[in-house]
């Protein structure tokens, strides 16, 4: 194959609402792919074919208690398959293409390692629009970040002075696609887990991030105690915010010829 007919790839995202979060960038490419493959809301695939004709939607894969990681698998093939075929592919993806995605890692892995052109753009995140909507900067505290199942399934080490975001509480243990679940056992699992590192009193706040402009995202605060009362989505967020922060370490602020009076000048002047 010669170069002008080799296939490439670029993984862009959409951003978490309908529209208004494409970077300019990632308009102009939609514009001039070969073809668009998209794992989007079905309002944003609207906006993308207005901007693209050939826009295809890949979200027709998932299926109802089908595991999610062949679904994952399929959708890398089609991307991989389409740029063998020499088209010039962008892979739109809910979001930021690389938060929670997998099949754009995987199809960027595989096809550069047999010598293609294969790149992912940043896009706004959920996390993005949990900051500017709660207001929480996470380098004030620090902020430690896991999903949720992963969470309870390995011994992570919490550290309570740190903010703490925990994503997707409503798939815990889940690894099929399930648009029926009711029940979420594995609240009260991660409530218990929680509860060695935090009071029952401590704040904590139920996250999702709005999907379109004129709606206001989700955001309750309750106390640990309650957690498992929660009625959680896929998307679901639990951000569990700083018990404070640590105490100095005398020695190092030693070492830098500071002291915390000094420290607390210099930083906030």
């Amino acid at each position: 194959m010669n170069i002008e007919s080799k296939g490439s790839l670029v993984v862009v995202g959409t951003g978490i609402t309908v529209s208004g979060q494409m970077t300019l960038i990632t308009e102009s490419l939609l514009k001039t792919a070969d073809i668009v493959l998209s794992v989007v809301t079905e309002s944003a695939l609207v906006n993308l074919q207005m901007i693209n004709s050939n826009v295809v939607c890949l979200r027709h894969l998932y299926e109802q208690g089908k595991s999610r990681a062949l679904t994952y698998q399929k959708m890398t093939q089609r991307i991989v398959d389409e740029v063998k075929a020499g088209k010039k592919v962008v892979a739109a993806f809910y979001g930021h293409p690389g938060v929670f995605v997998n099949p754009s890692h995987e199809a960027i892995k595989q096809l550069k390692s047999e010598g293609y052109d294969a790149e992912m753009l940043p896009g706004i995140s959920a996390e993005d629009c949990l900051v500017a909507d709660l207001g929480l900067d996470p380098a004030h505290y620090g902020c430690q970040s896991y999903e949720a199942t992963q969470f309870l399934l390995r011994q992570y080490t919490l550290d309570p002075h740190m903010m703490q975001i925990i994503w997707q509480i409503g798939s815990i243990a889940d690894f099929t696609h399930n648009k029926n679940r009711t029940s979420h056992p594995g609240l009260t699992q991660l409530r218990n887990e929680l509860l060695k590192y935090f009071s029952p009193e401590h704040t904590i706040i139920v996250y999702e991030a709005s999907t379109i402009p004129i709606a206001a995202p989700r955001i309750e605060y309750l106390e640990l105690k309650d957690l498992a009362a929660v009625i959680p989505k896929p998307i679901t967020t639990l951000v569990i915010p700083s018990k404070g922060l640590p105490d100095f370490d005398m020695k190092s602020m030693a070492e830098l010829d500071l002291t915390p009076a000094l420290f607390e000048q210099k930083l906030f002047g």
